[in-house]
């Protein structure tokens, strides 16, 4: 098992030992196993998703959204850290919905690299929560 912690700004999301780890970077996504070589990169807004245990279903996997980060891994454990990270618990669907849909808008008028840079970092926030409230509804019907 790897140990993974999931960090934000306003404390410890996820500490527990789990089979797999789903992490979004720049490059795209990564899955993270015990003995993973060593590594530290740049995470990117996305949805990290965590499988406890090897028969667990895909319906059973934990998922957050995160507005990118740091991920660092050692083999035995591993660490995400974010300024933002949000529990499915924690998404409002019609919410999250109004938030894309604004990250978007700014993403249209953006004026200069800077702005639509961080109109595409919040699309892509946006997006991530809302997969999660998605996850949500889905598994628990």
């Amino acid at each position: 098992m790897l140990h993974f912690q999931l960090v934000s700004t306003k404390g410890v999301k996820f500490d527990d030992d789990a089979y797999e780890v789903l992490i979004p970077t720049k490059a795209g996504t990564i899955a993270l196993f015990e003995d993973h070589m060593p590594l530290i990169s740049a995470g990117a807004p996305g949805t990290i998703s965590i499988r406890k245990k090897l028969g667990d279903s895909d319906g059973s996997m934990e998922h957050f959204a995160v507005s990118g980060g740091v991920i660092q891994v050692d083999g035995k454990s591993a660490k995400f850290l974010s300024d933002e990270v949000t529990t499915s618990e924690e998404v409002n669907e019609q919410e999250a919905e109004a938030a894309l849909a604004r990250a978007k808008e700014l993403v249209k008028n953006a004026s200069g690299q800077v702005a639509l840079h961080e109109a595409k970092q919040m699309l892509h926030h946006s997006s991530a929560q809302l997969n999660v409230a998605k996850f949500k509804k889905r598994h628990h019907r």
